[in-house]
Order: structure tokens, then C-alpha cells, then sequence
């Protein structure tokens, strides 16, 4: 390959330094500079040459950071810097409009914990998959639905904005994010939540809204889960758990 054209393709794409590329816009440039000389074969011929020079790092399938080949970044670093982004421009290229940051990162959004976690559970009406986004970092995507009725319309009314990073991300509020946990329970980090959800019930107990614990009983939703907070707060907070005690009785059953 010419080195005119490297030269040419590495001034071109260094416009787009400290930039996330999708690999069709780097086969766009790429094709653009070669004209009629182009073909697949010298595309990913330039992009092995710009990767193995540091010109570009794949943090993802099809997706690139344009950097400076002198400069090198920490794993994390990246991390911090697009995961974020690249989250929410994936949400809005396959998902629609309506779904919201769901389980145990939600609860720790509800009590500003910004921490990048390993997995994050995004709640939709269409999408049921599991992908591996940024090294390790696991996004998992879920749809809701029981006897073949989708439940996302119930739940979605209880979701609120969050801002970082001045972006807005839909999630569980604090009720939702408290019952979706004790419902969804992982055993690996078990003593975790189980200490988040206590310190909760002992600091906010009184910005607990029961009713919305209520609606999800009057909806045939989440009889166990709601059981668990009641059995955790018994301990904790009497008052809480009367109130629990209270509507478990009157819309559900003890388990």
C-alpha cells in the first residue's frame, strides 16, 4: 500500500482525535482517499496498519477512539470517558423511546452511586440480549412481559431522569429499584445489596412511597419480592413493616 495513502488517511482521521468512529466512517474516509484503487481488502489492510501504529483502539465490535499514537490510555480511563456515550447511543439506534435502567444499578443510582458497574440491566419491549461492551463490561437488555402481556406500560410510570454527565437516563426510582432487586436476587453479591437495601430502609424509610408498593400487589406483581422487604424491615424499621404487613394483607398473602 502507498505510503501517500496512509499518510493522507491518518491526517484525515486525526481530525477526529479523542473521537469515538464507527468503522463505517473509517472505511468511508478510507474510500473516499483511495478512489479508484479501493477495495475491501486494502480497507482493512489500512485499518490493521492504523491500529497497529495507535493511530486507533477498538474499544468495541465496529467502533473506534481516534488517539494520539504517542499518548496511551489506561483501560479505565476509556471506560470513564465513552462507556456512558456509547450506552446511550446504542439505547437510541436499537431500542425505542421507552425503557429504563432496571435492578441493582438503579438502587445505587437512587442514592448517587455513579460507579461504571460490570452489568447493567436496561429494561425495553423488544430487545432480549446480553453483549459484551467495552472490554468485560457486560450491557444486558430485557423485556418484561407475563402471560404473553407486556409489563413494561405498569412499570415505566414508576421510572425517573437521572442526569450524568449532563445526559438524562430513565431508571427504576427508588421503589421500583428496591423491589426489581429483592425479585431479581444475585446470589454472588447477595450480602451487598442486602446492606444497600438495609441502609436504605434505615436513612429514607420516610420517602418511601407504600402506594406504589401497593399498586404493584394490586397488579398480581411482585407478591415475594415485596414478602422479603417486609421480613428485612421487620428488624429494621417497625413502622415501615407495619405498613408492609398492612397491604400485604390486604392485597396479597405471607410467604
Amino acid at each position: 500500500m502507498k505510503n501517500q495513502y496512509f499518510d493522507i488517511v491518518v491526517k484525515k482521521i486525526l481530525k477526529y482525535k479523542n473521537k469515538l468512529l464507527e468503522i463505517k466512517k473509517i472505511k468511508g474516509i478510507i474510500k473516499d482517499i483511495l478512489d479508484s484503487e479501493y477495495s475491501e481488502q486494502k480497507t482493512y489492510k489500512m485499518i490493521y496498519y492504523l491500529k497497529n501504529r495507535w493511530y486507533i483502539e477498538s474499544l468495541k465490535k465496529d467502533m473506534f477512539f481516534i488517539k494520539n499514537p504517542e499518548k496511551t490510555y489506561k483501560e479505565q480511563e476509556l471506560i470513564e470517558k465513552f462507556y456512558r456515550d456509547m450506552l446511550k447511543k446504542h439505547c437510541n439506534d436499537y431500542l425505542e423511546w421507552k425503557r429504563y435502567i432496571w435492578w441493582l444499578k438503579a438502587l445505587e443510582l437512587n442514592i448517587s452511586s455513579y460507579e461504571i458497574p460490570e452489568e447493567i440491566l436496561i429494561v425495553n419491549n423488544k430487545k432480549q440480549a446480553t453483549e459484551v461492551i467495552v472490554w468485560e463490561k457486560k450491557w444486558l437488555f430485557k423485556t418484561y412481559s407475563s402471560n404473553k402481556k407486556n409489563l413494561l406500560p405498569l412499570f415505566y410510570k414508576y421510572t425517573r431522569k437521572i442526569a450524568i454527565n449532563n445526559q438524562l437516563y430513565p431508571v427504576a426510582n427508588l421503589e421500583l429499584a428496591i423491589i426489581e432487586t429483592l425479585y431479581n436476587q444475585s446470589v454472588i453479591n447477595k450480602w451487598y445489596w442486602e446492606e444497600l437495601i438495609k441502609k436504605i430502609i434505615r436513612k429514607l424509610w420516610k420517602s418511601l412511597n407504600i402506594k406504589v408498593f401497593e399498586d404493584f400487589l394490586k397488579n398480581n406483581k411482585h407478591h415475594s419480592a415485596i414478602n422479603k422487604l417486609y421480613k428485612i424491615s421487620q428488624t429494621i424499621n417497625p413502622i415501615l413493616a407495619e405498613e408492609l404487613k398492612n397491604i400485604i394483607k390486604r392485597y396479597s398473602y405471607f410467604i
